[in-house]
C-alpha cells in the first residue's frame, strides 16, 4: 500500500492504449506436437534415459498440475482407488468439472497399465532438473544432425518475450492457488503428497530461449548454424526462437510426458504509438489469456488479478478490504469511481468546481477511510481529457494527499503546481 506520490492512473492517462486483440494459439497441431516431441527426444537422449512411449498433451497448465503428480504415483504402483476418488472430487469442487474430466482422462492416458517398480519410480521420477541443465548440449546435437543449415525465418507477427513471461508468472500463481485449494489442507494421503511436491515439476518452455530454439530446430525444414562458446544467441536462433511452436508447460516423467500448449486466446493491450508501443495482456470481459478448458489468467491494463475483478463481482468493502494495493486500485478501477465512490460512501470534502485544466468539466474531492493505505489520503475524482473512442470521457480518480482541503488544490498537487497556476493552465489533453 504505496503513499501518495505522482499517481500511476495519471499517466495512465497520456498513453494512447489500444483496443486488446487476441492472438490466437498456433500449437494445436500435428506438425508442432511432433516438434515439441522431438526436441523433448533429444533431452532425453542427452541424460541417457529412454523417451517414454506415453506422450500425453493436456489442454492447460491447471490440467497438468494436477495429472502429471497423479499419474506419476499411481506409476509407482498406488492403488488406493478410494484416495483417489476423493482428490478427484477435491478437484471437481475447487477447479471445475470441466478440468477434472480432462484431469482424469490425461491420467489415464498416461498411467494405465504402466507400472514401474516403486523403488526407482519413487526415487528417479522428475528429470525435469536435470533435462533442463542438458537443452544447451541437446541443441547443439540437433543442429549437427542436420544435413543442410540455412537461417530460420521469424513470423511476421509474434507474442513479445516480456508478455509470455508475465502470463507464465500469472499461470504459474494461478495454479499453485488451485493446487492449495484442492490439496493444500491438513489431510495427508499418498496422492495429495505427489501434487504437492510435483506439481511444479514442469518446463516453462517460454523461459527457455535455449528450448524454443531447439523446438524450432524440429519445427522447421531449417536450422541456425552452430557457433561454439559463444553467450549470445545468433539472429537465426533469435527468429526461431519468436517463431517456434510455442508450448507452454511440459512434465518429463520416467514412465511418460505431458505437455501443454499456449493459450488458445491471448489477449494484449499497445500501450503507445505504433512505432514504439509496448504490449501488455489485458482483458476486460473475460481472462486474457483463455485455454478454452475453464483455466485461464485474468489481467487489468497489465496487472494479473482475480476473475471476481474482471467480472466486477466485488462489493466496495471487499475492494476496500483488499490487502494487495495494485489489484484494489484495478478492481476501482474496472468499477468505475463514480460508483465505488457511491458505493462506499466516501463523504466529498468541499463542493464540486470547474477543472481549468479541462473546460466543461469539473472535480470533487473525496475522503478515503484511514487504514486503506498506508497513509491517510483523499481521491480526486476528474474527468479525462482525451473523448475515447466510442465518444465518452472516462471518469478517473487520482490520490492526492489528505492535506488537501479543496479539489483545485488537489489538482494541482498531481501536476506539481499552485492552486493559482493551475487555475490559469490550458486545456488538459
Amino acid at each position: 500500500m504505496n503513499p501518495p506520490g505522482p499517481p500511476r492512473s495519471a499517466a495512465d492517462e497520456r498513453e494512447a492504449a489500444r483496443t486488446p486483440r487476441a492472438e490466437r494459439g498456433r500449437d494445436d497441431t500435428a506438425a508442432n506436437r511432433r516438434a515439441w516431441e522431438s526436441a523433448a527426444r533429444a533431452c532425453y537422449r542427452e541424460i541417457g534415459v529412454p523417451f517414454p512411449e506415453r506422450v500425453v498433451w493436456v489442454s492447460s497448465p491447471l490440467v497438468g498440475a494436477f495429472a502429471a503428480p497423479i499419474a506419476a504415483c499411481l506409476s509407482t504402483g498406488h492403488r488406493n482407488t478410494r484416495v483417489l476418488d476423493s482428490v478427484y472430487r477435491a478437484v471437481d469442487d475447487t477447479a471445475g468439472r470441466t478440468v477434472g474430466h480432462a484431469v482424469r482422462a490425461a491420467v489415464q492416458a498416461a498411467s494405465d497399465g504402466a507400472v514401474s517398480d516403486p523403488v526407482h519410480g519413487a526415487a528417479a521420477t522428475a528429470l525435469h532438473a536435470e533435462i533442463a541443465a542438458t537443452m544447451t548440449s541437446a541443441k547443439a546435437a540437433a543442429v549437427r544432425d542436420t544435413a543442410h543449415v540455412t537461417p530460420a525465418r521469424e513470423e511476421s507477427r509474434s507474442v513479445p518475450t516480456g508478455v509470455l513471461a508475465t502470463v507464465a508468472e500469472a499461470s504459474d500463481a494461478s495454479v499453485q492457488a488451485a493446487v492449495d485449494a484442492a490439496v493444500g489442507g491438513p489431510r495427508q494421503d499418498t496422492i495429495r503428497g505427489a501434487v504437492r511436491r510435483l506439481w511444479p515439476a514442469y518446463l516453462a518452455g517460454q523461459q527457455s530461449g535455449t528450448w524454443l530454439t531447439l523446438v524450432g530446430c524440429f519445427g522447421q525444414d531449417t536450422v541456425p548454424p552452430l557457433e561454439e562458446d559463444r553467450s549470445r544467441p545468433t539472429v537465426a536462433e533469435q527468429a526461431a526462437a519468436r517463431s517456434a511452436p510455442a508450448g507452454w508447460w511440459w512434465w518429463p516423467f520416467r514412465d511418460f510426458v505431458m505437455l501443454c500448449p499456449r493459450p488458445a486466446e491471448l489477449y494484449l493491450e499497445q500501450v503507445g504509438d505504433d512505432d514504439s508501443g509496448t504490449y501488455r495482456p489485458h482483458r476486460a470481459d473475460g481472462p486474457a489469456a483463455d485455454w478454452g478448458d475453464g483455466f485461464g489468467v485474468y489481467f487489468w491494463h497489465g496487472t494479473h488479478v482475480t476473475q471476481a475483478v474482471i467480472d466486477d463481482t466485488l462489493t466496495a468493502d471487499e475492494i476496500l478490504r483488499e490487502t494487495n494495493a495494485e489489484i484494489r486500485r484495478c478492481a476501482i478501477e474496472r468499477r468505475g469511481w463514480d460508483r465505488f465512490i457511491a458505493e462506499a460512501g466516501l463523504a466529498q470534502i468541499g463542493p464540486a468546481v470547474p477543472d481549468p485544466g479541462n473546460p466543461g468539466q469539473t472535480l470533487t474531492l473525496h475522503d478515503v477511510p484511514e487504514g486503506i493505505y498506508t497513509t491517510h489520503v483523499r481521491v480526486l475524482l476528474c474527468t479525462n481529457g482525451t473523448v475515447e473512442r466510442d465518444g465518452t470521457r472516462r471518469r478517473f480518480g487520482l490520490t492526492v494527499p489528505a492535506d488537501c482541503t479543496d479539489p483545485l488544490q488537489a489538482a494541482a498537487w498531481t501536476y506539481g503546481l499552485t492552486p493559482t497556476q493551475y487555475a490559469t493552465a490550458q486545456r488538459r489533453s
